[in-house]
């Protein structure tokens, strides 16, 4: 089995990533104005609905599969018969989640069916999901092609199919279709790579016990991922579930931009983990710190200024009500990177599986308890408060537990200067802001002006003050520091 390179592997990577924000980026603005808040809200609370019997049928098979994969990918009969055990479970788990959602169907949905039976396509998809055989193989650029070809397809039939909120059903059905398409087009590049095998009853049992350990953190980061969305159907109205996720689209990009460095890091984590080489995961760690202040505080400040302007003039007149939240939303962009950084970089390198476990489950019950209590009183606002309040629980149980190894200190020094720049780009916005024409060209030098402060600011205090960052930066571009 060839393996592509790791920096191919991260190119990929982050195309994909980049390709999942890209689509839901062009495609907001006209669905906000032909399918408008009622259709879209109803449309996210069905999906959210639906998702869950995905998270069943796929238990918790990405992060099993992927190891199971690349343990046995230099020995070709283990890796037959690990694939193929793996993926029949697998798929009679699917298969169950499959008829259990039609049950759901038939017992408790009244209102709005033809949606839900159209997302009965979005959960078979789940059969076919073989996602984490590639990512085990190491090659990112089957899936990324394949997959990018169809998203595109999807985006041209909505625009041109998606005229009114009536068309709700024609853009479910595109969804969920393409979901489906992009799982099954892997499936004869799977046989044909991995053929075939019988296998024994042996074989399948030996993945139970690990596949329900990992279920474990999917499910209750589920809770406080997705869960939201339904709580705010079930407490509040369809509309807020629109706006609540086309809040969250936005503030999904800079926390995209910080996972991509997780993703990284996490490799060259579990390396010097095995190493025991604890200043090399200190000092990597410092790193990832100042990035996602720098990315963080950056984004914060930024929206904080031009969120308001941005939603009226992207999403629209109707979904204007995005810019509050949007603002209200954006702490979690640094508050769940930090939090990232403790568990990927540290905890789950260094063999703290059940405290990960546990932190992601309090997380979610302290979610779900606020957001219950908030939400009927405050609407959207409680259900932000309690998914900010559950971060913020969470990394100060991951600082207890690593207090240790994690140094305050640290945290404070990354955060307090490009705080402060923040604010400094986030006024010098409002200056100038009476002096511009409130549309798009007024929005556009808005930002530019905020970057080029913003950033002009970050690189003075790194010249100056980081000096372990201006040599690292020095190495990879070849530069040298005068003495």
């Amino acid at each position: 089995m060839q393996k592509q390179s790791l920096s191919k592997n991260f190119i990929f990577q982050f195309l994909y990533q980049g390709l999942i924000l890209l689509i839901p980026l062009v495609l907001s603005p006209y669905l906000t104005r032909v399918l408008q808040e009622t259709a879209l809200g109803t449309y996210t609370y069905i999906n959210s609905t639906a998702y869950y019997f995905v998270i069943f049928a796929m238990l918790g098979i990405s992060r099993h599969g992927q190891r199971i994969v690349s343990q046995n990918v230099n020995d070709e009969l283990k890796l037959r018969k690990a694939f193929w055990s793996l993926f029949t479970l697998h798929a009679a788990i699917s298969l169950l989640s499959v008829v259990l959602y039609f049950v759901f169907i038939l017992i408790f949905v009244n209102t709005d069916k033809t949606i839900y039976i159209i997302e009965a396509i979005y959960v078979a998809s789940a059969i076919f999901d073989i996602t984490w055989l590639f990512y085990g193989l190491e090659n990112f650029k089957s899936v990324v092609i394949k997959n990018a070809f169809i998203k595109v397809v999807e985006c041209i039939l909505i625009f041109s199919l998606v005229k009114y909120p009536g068309d709700l059903w024609i853009y479910t059905l595109i969804t969920a279709a393409g979901t489906f398409l992009g799982q099954v087009v892997m499936l004869p590049q799977a046989v044909k790579t991995i053929r075939p095998i019988k296998f024994s009853k042996s074989d399948i049992s030996q993945h139970i016990r690990p596949l329900l350990i990992f279920a474990i953190s999917v499910v209750a980061s589920t809770l406080y991922t997705v869960f939201d969305k339904t709580l705010l159907g079930l407490l509040s109205t369809k509309e807020n579930v629109g706006f609540y996720e086309y809040s969250n689209k936005i503030i999904n990009i800079p926390k995209t931009i910080i996972g991509v460095i997780g993703t990284v890091m996490f490799p060259r984590a579990c390396r010097m983990a095995a190493e025991g080489n604890i200043l090399g995961q200190r000092k990597y760690i410092k790193y990832s710190f100042l990035i996602t202040s720098f990315i963080g505080m950056g984004s914060i400040w930024g929206l904080f200024a031009i969120s308001n302007l941005f939603a009226r003039l992207y999403y629209g007149e109707t979904f204007s009500v995005c810019g509050p939240i949007i603002k209200t939303m954006a702490p979690l962009i640094y508050v769940i990177g930090i939090g990232d950084i403790i568990r990927t970089q540290y905890m789950i390198p260094n063999g703290m599986d059940k405290q990960f476990n546990f932190c992601i489950v309090l997380n979610a019950v302290i979610n779900l308890i606020l957001s219950t209590a908030l939400i009927p009183v405050c609407g959207i606002y409680g259900a932000v408060i309690g998914t900010i309040s559950a971060e913020l629980f969470g990394i100060i149980y991951q600082l207890i537990l690593c207090r240790k190894f994690i140094r305050y200190g640290d945290i404070l020094k990354s955060l307090t200067p490009f705080l402060i720049i923040g604010f400094i780009m986030f006024a010098s916005i409002k200056l100038i802001s009476p002096h511009l024409p409130q549309d798009i060209i007024g929005l556009i030098v808005e930002v530019l002006f905020g970057v080029v402060v913003y950033c002009g600011l970050s690189l003075v205090y790194i010249i100056c003050f980081e000096k372990d960052i201006k040599t690292l930066l020095g190495r990879k571009f070849g530069i040298r520091n005068k003495q």
